[in-house]
């Protein structure tokens, strides 16, 4: 039985070590405090950005953000180095790596994730991660977000198989239209959800469940 396993990224694969408002701090020029108003005007342009499908969503962030609050600085020069300062504040871990390099030996692997191309792609090249999948599918380089089912239809075309599986972190983004778009799917997180196939407190008890589920012997 040929099976194809996308994973989602942020959250799933990869965990953050610092949280989001001290990677913007540390992105702003030196001198310049950010304050709660700053984090919240830039928070918001971002996410309306991403959810828009707009290109350049942190310049654009960070273009507000200088014009709101006479920050000096080039919003692109700022939104390149938001991008490195991110991706050096993810990690992914060992057990994790193993698991997706399993799965791709013997099956085929690839990502889909919500969000910005530039941004996705940097982090799974600095993770190595790149070179384990086969397809990497993104939001905002593709034209539609999760939860839309064409997103997914485009991924299992992008990686035909008999038996489709999806793992992610987020239960109306990731199971709910997996589900629907005819893949199996295995809920990461601490909440029971029958509606899933399977639901593992993280990715170290994935491995263990996983080969069941990609053999058939598992079914929703």
């Amino acid at each position: 039985m040929t099976a194809t396993v996308y994973f989602d990224l942020d959250g799933t694969l990869l965990e953050y070590t610092r949280p989001f408002d001290q990677l913007f701090e540390r992105t702003l020029p030196d001198g310049v405090d950010a304050t709660e108003s700053m984090v919240k005007t830039y928070s918001d342009r971002v996410l309306a950005a991403l959810d828009d499908l707009e290109d350049d969503p942190y310049e654009r962030a960070f273009a507000a953000v200088c014009r709101e609050y006479d920050v000096p600085g080039d919003p692109a020069a700022l939104a390149d180095e938001y991008v490195e300062t991110e991706v050096a504040a993810t990690r992914v871990p060992e057990t994790t790596r193993r698991l997706v390099e399993l799965v791709a030996r013997d099956h085929r692997a690839g990502v889909l994730t919500n969000g910005d191309g530039r941004m996705q792609r940097r982090k799974l090249t600095a993770h190595g991660l790149d070179d384990l999948v086969e397809s990497v599918v993104v939001s905002n380089e593709f034209g539609a977000r999760k939860p839309a089912s064409e997103i997914f239809e485009h991924a299992k075309a992008e990686l035909p198989a008999e038996t489709f599986v999806y793992v992610g972190d987020t239960f109306e983004e990731d199971i709910v239209p997996a589900r629907e778009c005819g893949f199996e799917t295995v809920y990461v997180g601490d909440d029971v959800r029958t509606e899933a196939t399977l639901t593992v407190a993280d990715l170290d008890d994935l491995a263990a469940v996983l080969r069941p589920l990609l053999d058939g012997t598992i079914s929703s």
